[in-house]
């Protein structure tokens, strides 16, 4: 089936820009472009819709996964926007995010978005790629701090002999919205990853858990086959 949007530049270039309108980082001469074209085209209308769904599914995935200050992201989109527009939005989001902000996250994550339909990934994917990574990042030690006369990750001091761990990788179908229902369902965060085999370290609770209840949350996770394709317990 001929998609009218893609084969049409002016819409086109508008569709490219929906993600900047729905989060309010948009020129006020774009925004009107934008907003006389929505009166007028339904699927322009209902592509804007997807991209706002995608952007709540990935607040609620940061949340769950401890995501630091939006200052991060403030600080992304400020970068993308003085870009020249020459390039597609994703693959810009993915040229700055691998410029050292990103690294082996990109990859996991590039994986997961995947996983949508490649036409809602086009035009959905910059904006939700880039607060996920961004503020992920700092969790998952991507993001260094200055630590006296060098530097160390971010996630190395979030694991606590006090605390209970499970290793997990997940699955390359998985959605944000599942893998955000999934830490509140455990009540659990990542502490540590990707490692270099896509696994992450995951917090399911304290030391009052046995080594037996913490086997049993693992199962009951590794049940979760759309979501996770391995999880065992950690030390």
């Amino acid at each position: 089936m001929t998609d009218s949007i893609a084969s049409d530049p002016k819409r086109r270039e508008l569709e490219e820009l929906l993600p900047f309108y729905a989060n309010g980082r948009i020129a006020e001469a774009d925004r009107a472009r934008i907003e006389a074209a929505l009166a007028s085209d339904a699927e322009l209308a209902a592509r804007l819709e997807i991209i706002r769904d995608d952007m709540a599914e990935t607040v609620l995935l940061n949340e769950h996964l401890g995501a630091p200050s939006p200052r991060v992201l403030d600080r992304l989109m400020a970068g993308i926007e003085a870009q020249p527009r020459q390039m597609p939005l994703l693959a810009r989001a993915r040229g700055d995010l691998n410029n050292g902000l990103a690294g082996g996250f990109l990859g996991w994550l590039g994986g997961l978005l995947a996983a949508q339909s490649p036409r809602r990934l086009a035009y959905a994917g910059a904006f939700a790629l880039a607060l996920i990574v961004l503020q992920g990042a700092a969790l998952t030690g991507l993001a260094l701090r200055d630590a006296g006369g060098g530097y160390q990750t971010a996630s190395a001091p979030g694991t606590r002999a006090s605390e209970r761990y499970v290793l997990l990788s997940f699955a390359p179908e998985a959605r944000a919205g599942e893998i955000a229902s999934f830490f509140k369902r455990f009540d659990a965060s990542v502490v540590d990853g990707p490692r270099a085999n896509g696994f992450f370290k995951v917090r399911v609770g304290d030391a009052s858990l046995s080594t037996a209840e913490v086997d049993a949350i693992a199962a009951r996770m590794k049940a979760e086959t759309g979501i996770v394709s391995f999880v065992a317990a950690s030390p």
